[in-house]
């Protein structure tokens, strides 16, 4: 039996007529976490919608856990144990931090749902501290962290993540990250398309590169800055050197 959890298998994707994604294909293992990297207008946005349903399929195949996904409502596709968290619109600003985590559970039943919440709030502790609050009075980082928190109530076994570091401050984006490993480690998967290749390299099992919507490098933390033109030409750091002082404490 295959260890992946996510299969892409040749995917030509876009809005409309407008094919974003060209023959794209990854394979992604359980209970790991991967980015997708790339300069802006890649596709690496369009990959993750295409996967939860969210763009027009050309051609091409999306297996999860077995099962063909290709071209399912986001509805049944999230109930099959996958969760994505947009980067703008993640939550919802005139309700309180309780209010989204009690809507994040709302799926699951009475017990379950306190467990989960009970969970949520050893791992996400800020949110507890802001439990009252309405979400559109958080900072950045805490509405980043309450809409990952929703995510991962909702027990999926994939999350997909869109952008989860943009905007955010360096200690921030650490703490993310830090976040999304711990996750990791508890047994999902973790997909975050990334603009910050800096940051994401550190905490990552996988990258996948994307430029004009084609796959041009796959490769761990190590093989990814072993590649100077791939550094150079796909994430535009000049040297590995110059990115860890970038990214230091």
């Amino acid at each position: 039996m295959s260890d992946h959890i996510l299969t892409v298998d040749n995917l030509s994707a876009g809005y409309g007529k407008l094919m974003v994604l060209h023959e794209v294909s990854l394979a992604v293992e359980a209970n790991r976490f991967y980015a997708i990297l790339g300069p802006n207008g890649s596709g690496k946005s369009t990959l993750v919608k295409s996967v939860f349903g969210l763009t027009q399929i050309f051609d091409g195949r999306i297996v999860f856990e077995g099962q063909s996904i290709t071209g399912l409502p986001t509805e049944r596709i999230s109930r099959l144990g996958l969760a994505y968290v947009p980067q703008r619109e993640n939550i919802f600003a005139s309700m309180s931090v309780r209010e989204n985590l009690q809507l994040a559970v709302r799926e699951l039943g009475r017990a379950e749902g306190e467990r989960a919440l009970a969970e949520a709030h050893t791992l996400f502790p800020i949110l507890t501290q802001r439990e009252k609050q309405r979400a559109d009075q958080l900072s950045g980082g805490e509405r980043q962290m309450l809409a990952i928190a929703m995510g991962w109530l909702t027990r999926p076994a994939l999350m997909l993540l869109d952008e989860p570091s943009a905007g955010l401050a360096p200690r921030l984006v650490t703490e993310v990250f830090r976040t999304l490993r711990a996750l990791c480690e508890q047994g999902i998967t973790i997909v975050v398309v990334e603009q910050n290749a800096r940051s994401v390299l550190r905490w990552c099992d996988y990258a996948y590169i994307l430029r004009e919507g084609r796959l041009v490098f796959e490769g761990t933390d190590e093989e990814v800055w072993s590649d100077e033109e791939t550094v150079r030409g796909y994430l535009g750091i000049r040297s590995r050197r110059r990115s860890a002082e970038a990214g230091a404490e």
